[in-house]
């Protein structure tokens, strides 16, 4: 849904090229991340085809066509940016990463390495949020909606980093990672008793 969103909206201000359109998500890197540029042509050409989009062609593009394909809003395009927008901000679905199922396992694995893969994660989001950081740059800068939409962004991988540190918080108050020799159970399945 947000990548559709996401495409009409850029097409708001007006018709664009898949390559500008691209360019566009390119230079928003981190906030636009799961848009990849094979979905992107795929997800233009499902919109032309339910008639959100209108596409003409345009000569002198270099490339195996010798043309590009310009794409404008429909007044059904336009309809249906309004309607996600809506639909978006009024929803809250947690995100699945499966890092929640990956970790009722890691019983199955001996303490220290379960806790040493956690320390591990923990690594790397504290990696990525720097990056992510630097990438966004100063929220101050360019309109208050765009460093609004970057601190969600940033408050996400901060709530991630949190859950990690009280997980481990929690691994060494229990003593998990000191005795490898027991393996806990596999967990039951939710709602089933033994």
């Amino acid at each position: 849904m947000h990548k559709t969103l996401l495409i009409l909206g850029l097409l708001l201000r007006g018709p664009l090229h898949g390559y500008e359109i691209h360019r566009i998500v390119r230079a928003h890197g981190a906030l636009y991340t799961d848009l990849k540029k094979a979905n992107l042509y795929y997800l233009l050409d499902r919109l032309r085809q339910d008639g959100a989009l209108t596409v003409r062609s345009e000569p002198g593009a270099r490339g195996a066509r010798g043309e590009r394909l310009i794409y404008a809003l429909t007044d059904r395009g336009r309809a249906q940016f309004f309607d996600l927008l809506r639909a978006i901000i009024r929803s809250f679905d947690p995100v699945h990463t499966g890092v929640d199922v990956a970790v009722v396992f890691l019983a199955q694995l001996p303490p220290t390495e379960a806790v040493a893969l956690l320390q591990e994660r923990r690594q790397v989001v504290a990696a990525r949020r720097a990056e992510v950081a630097a990438e966004l740059g100063d929220l101050t800068v360019g309109t208050v909606w765009s460093a609004i939409a970057a601190d969600h962004l940033l408050s996400l991988i901060d709530a991630e980093q949190a859950w990690l540190d009280r997980a481990l918080a929690r691994l060494h108050a229990s003593g998990a990672g000191a005795d490898d020799s027991a393996h806990a159970e596999p967990p039951e399945a939710p709602g089933h008793s033994g």
